[in-house]
């Protein structure tokens, strides 16, 4: 009896464990030259397949990130290489021949300009790999929301004094504990800075409208404006780094505003959304869970 009980044993853990054997003799065979493959599931559907399916949705996951970074990689060179080429171009040219000093002077203006392009260009990737570092690296404390919106018509105007900022605070909550969200001022003023930013730059009268209200514990900010507007096909992609619409690339930037937008709103364990009317208006809504007393 206890031969049979052994040989029993031993057989049915041998065709137990066989499942598992495969799956890691495949995960094993994946590597990130091949992060295409994966693991074959099987017809039964019992604990090994809901497994297999389970890391086959993390290596989905997986691959989608390092796409996103391989392609954000090759976007972020491409944007250094151009004023480092440009700076290159105009030093060898500006050292082949003698010149004279007003010759000199807009060599060196144009020289400047491609400089204070790429100082721009760094700072904002230096933003943006802050924006995706987890909440351990970054200094948390209670935020008063209505506070950084108000400060957005003087910092646009220091931008450009085209851009206004049109305030819409009727329906704000009598207790000021109900605007605040837990998070890092500085990075939540940057996103939306962005936003307004975007809003004013494509608005023929370079204004933007934002509101804000207080609803179900949930801080809600919109920003409107009377742009183009952007196509459907277009909304999915607004988000991404680098990606810009055909009908902005003769415009300044580099396509990280909103990006960089998406993602420190989503480090605030908030939603962003937009919607559109071509040739009509584009509003970005902002949703954001206000801060609770323990999380001071």
């Amino acid at each position: 009896g206890i031969a049979i009980a052994l040989l029993g044993g031993y057989f049915f853990s041998g065709r137990l464990l066989a499942p598992i054997k495969k799956i890691t003799r495949e995960i094993n065979e994946i590597s990130a030259q091949d992060f295409a493959r994966r693991i074959q599931a099987g017809p039964a559907k019992d604990e090994w397949s809901k497994m297999a399916d389970t890391l086959n949705e993390l290596l989905n996951r997986l691959q989608e990130s390092f796409e996103l970074q391989r392609r954000f990689i090759s976007n972020a060179s491409h944007e250094l290489l151009t004023p480092l080429t440009a700076v290159s171009s105009q030093l060898e040219v500006a050292l082949l021949r003698d010149r004279s000093n007003q010759q000199y002077e807009e060599i060196l203006e144009n020289v400047l300009q491609d400089v204070r392009e790429l100082t721009k260009l760094t700072r904002t990737l230096l933003e943006f790999a802050k924006a995706a570092d987890d909440k351990g690296g970054i200094s948390l404390s209670p935020v008063r929301v209505d506070e950084i919106l108000m400060e957005m018509p003087g910092i646009l105007r220091k931008l450009d004094k085209q851009y206004q900022v049109l305030l819409n605070f009727d329906q704000l909550p009598e207790k000021a504990d109900e605007l605040l969200v837990f998070g890092n001022e500085e990075l939540l003023s940057t996103a939306i800075k962005n936003i307004i930013v975007n809003a004013c730059k494509y608005s023929p009268d370079h204004r933007a409208e934002i509101g804000l209200v207080v609803r179900n514990a949930h801080l809600y900010i919109s920003v409107a404006d009377k742009g183009p507007g952007i196509p459907d096909k277009e909304l999915a992609n607004i988000f991404q780094p680098f990606y810009r619409l055909d009908d902005s690339r003769s415009t300044d930037g580099f396509g990280l505003g909103l990006s960089l937008a998406h993602r420190i709103i989503k480090l605030h364990k908030g939603e962003i959304a937009v919607r559109s009317e071509p040739f009509k208006s584009t509003v970005f809504s902002i949703r954001m869970p206000s801060a609770q007393p323990q999380q001071f």
